[in-house]
């Protein structure tokens, strides 16, 4: 069914007839109608329009940004027709974007959190949890003083890079919400500022990189649980309140940090051992009953935090988001932006898909989902567009083989940035002293 929207912000209706229009029109309802709140004129590039323009682009897989536009702005001429065509320029199209920044990519993250958690429901339906996973990582910016200027040199001493912390299902990759900082940003602080957002019944996953008091307090008083990997980074209390029952199943720990004692509570959490006798990791969760979370099904859902993993690898690699294209700073967040957005409208567009065709979403094929998508975007002949898009969307799956041996590359070579093997260390478990009881014990009277 085609989606009936105002274009170039005239207040007429008009149904989109290329298909991948008609798919991404969905998601940018909000901007219907919505006028550039800092045009001083009557522009071409409304945020509807320039908002379909980027995600496209993010879509195309040439090699220029110029080249990308063209692309997108082929497309968008099949449905804009002349009287209320979009602009004809790349720089056009940016200085739209910049004029935007401030209000369109919040309202659509906003917007694409309901469809994601439409999804979500209908996934893990027979789920205890909405099971989300977190990490952060690096994009390479081409060399500039602006870009320096922006984002500074990260640690690699060589590039500016940009840091984002992207929160995302762990069954399909499905972005929830995200943050961009510099290269040197914190993603710890980022997940604070994304805790508010997180949906009701949600389990996170995340590696040692999220422990301590000030995340783990933060989820708790929210209401959401998370299962963490500790390493030799966390220092953790026993035999706080030894008459308590519940500290008698041995697996009881807590969360204090020494120099706060007299500002905050001690924060009670239950430390899993999983993994290998030689081989061992230490999770932490605040799922303190061994009947609602047992360290096999522990074991086995922290597993799924590798599904962070794979969203990197495809936005990276499949997307072609490893190293950024923008040589100014300003544009370069833009289009990590821009590239996180139309990274989730592609998943959603392969989602429900294959929900419709009553395939398990799980499978979705990211690779081949792009593909998809590219060749409609290239594609020549309208009328065929939509049928040839329906095909490949319902291909859009990975095959069920499994592995015999171990994914690693026969020659692995070692280089001067190649970093040493991760072994993380047990967390430091010490006794509670007499005074901690004591000052455990005023806190809850």
């Amino acid at each position: 069914m085609l989606s009936n929207l105002q274009v170039g912000g005239c207040g007429a209706a008009h149904s989109y007839r290329h298909p991948l229009l008609d798919r991404i029109s969905l998601y940018v309802q909000p901007l219907q109608g919505v006028a550039d709140p800092n045009a001083k004129r009557r522009v071409r590039w409304t945020p509807l329009a320039a908002s379909m323009a980027a995600i496209l682009m993010a879509f195309d897989a040439c090699a220029t940004l110029g080249e990308r536009c063209r692309e997108g702005l082929a497309c968008l001429d099949t449905d804009f027709i002349r009287r209320r065509r979009v602009g004809r320029t790349y720089n056009g199209l940016q200085r739209a974007l910049e004029r935007q920044a401030g209000t369109v990519p919040a309202l659509l993250r906003s917007s694409l959190r309901s469809h994601v958690l439409e999804v979500l429901k209908t996934i893990g339906k027979h789920d205890r949890w909405v099971i989300l996973a977190v990490d952060g990582s690096k994009e390479e910016l081409p060399r500039t003083q602006s870009n320096e200027d922006e984002f500074g040199i990260a640690d690699n001493g060589a590039v500016p890079q940009a840091f984002e912390t992207v929160i995302v299902d762990v069954y399909t990759g499905l972005p929830w919400d995200w943050r961009i900082g510099t290269g040197k940003h914190s993603e710890k602080k980022h997940l604070e500022e994304m805790i508010n957002s997180l949906p009701q019944g949600t389990l996170l996953l995340a590696d040692s990189n999220f422990g301590g008091y000030p995340i783990w307090s933060a989820l708790h008083e929210k209401g959401h649980h998370f299962l963490i990997r500790v390493g030799g980074n966390a220092s953790l209390l026993t035999g706080l309140f030894p008459e308590e029952k519940i500290e008698r199943q041995g697996d009881i720990v807590y969360a204090w940090p020494k120099a706060r004692q007299s500002e905050v509570p001690p924060l009670r959490l239950r430390l899993i051992r999983v993994g290998t006798k030689g081989n061992p990791v230490y999770l932490v969760t605040n799922v303190l009953e061994k009947a609602e979370l047992t360290r096999k099904e522990a074991g086995h859902i922290y597993r799924k935090r590798w599904g962070v993993e794979l969203f990197y690898r495809m936005f990276k690699r499949t997307m072609g988001y490893a190293k950024l294209s923008c040589r100014a700073g300003r544009r370069a967040r833009m289009e990590l932006e821009w590239g996180l957005i139309a990274a989730s409208v592609a998943i959603l567009i392969g989602i429900r898909s294959l929900i419709r065709k009553r395939k398990d979403p799980r499978r979705l094929s990211a690779a081949a989902l792009l593909k998809a998508l590219r060749a409609c975007l290239l594609s020549g002949q309208v009328s065929k567009r939509a049928k040839v898009i329906v095909q490949a969307l319902e291909c859009a799956l990975r095959d069920r083989c499994k592995r015999d041996s171990k994914k690693k590359s026969r020659h692995t070579r070692i280089t001067r940035n190649t970093p040493k093997p991760l072994i993380l260390k047990p967390p430091r478990i010490r006794a509670a002293t007499a005074g901690e009881r004591r000052a455990a014990i005023n806190h809850y009277n």
